[in-house]
């Protein structure tokens, strides 16, 4: 009898590390390198460039749109810049008060307001850190609201939605690790 509980207990031991292995095998030969990802959440939309490309980075970004208008109004853009570091980038329109900056406030926060960086033929850019505190923000946020003035000094502000954001955020987190990482592969 001590016998044959020690070939069940072994056997159904070896039989759970064969299925690991082969879960993990199976995530590493089927992981498509040459294949970039596009995949939307709601509102939020998560882009990676193949893993053949070094020096690209995966991308979380929204639209943000007002009702009063057809076109998106601004978009939100949560990357790494080239030395590794995650930042938040807001586009905004052409005729922006620059000297004023934008602003986003998230919840019942204050306003934080951020210079623009430089502005182009599409419109301009400001841009932020995204560290661990602008992450757990967002993650737990319900509302917060982008403003900007146009040059006449007209104050505008536009809701930002967070539909899909917390599942973006998870993939957009994902595919940059396993972009990077062989390791992160054997889970996908």
């Amino acid at each position: 009898m001590k016998n044959l509980t020690e070939r069940l207990v072994v056997g159904g031991v070896a039989l759970l590390v064969g299925l690991l292995l082969g879960w993990m095998v199976r995530g590493v030969a089927t992981y498509k390198t040459n294949a970039a990802l596009l995949a939307s959440y709601d509102e939020w939309r998560v882009t990676c460039p193949a893993a053949t490309v070094k020096e690209g980075s995966c991308e979380l970004s929204s639209e943000i749109m007002d009702k009063s208008q057809p076109q998106p109004v601004a978009r939100i853009t949560i990357t790494a810049d080239p030395q590794g570091k995650h930042v938040i980038g807001f586009h905004m329109p052409l005729g922006v008060a620059l000297e004023a900056g934008m602003g986003m406030t998230i919840g019942k926060d204050p306003v934080k307001v951020y210079p623009y960086r430089t502005c182009n033929a599409v419109g301009c850019l400001a841009t932020a850190p995204f560290d661990d505190k602008f992450a757990a923000a967002l993650k737990g946020a319900t509302e917060a609201r982008l403003m900007f003035a146009t040059l006449e000094g007209k104050p505008i502000a536009v809701n930002v939605t967070f539909k899909g954001y917390d599942a973006g955020a998870r993939a957009w987190r994902s595919g940059d690790a396993k972009r990077k990482s062989w390791f992160w592969r054997l889970w996908s």
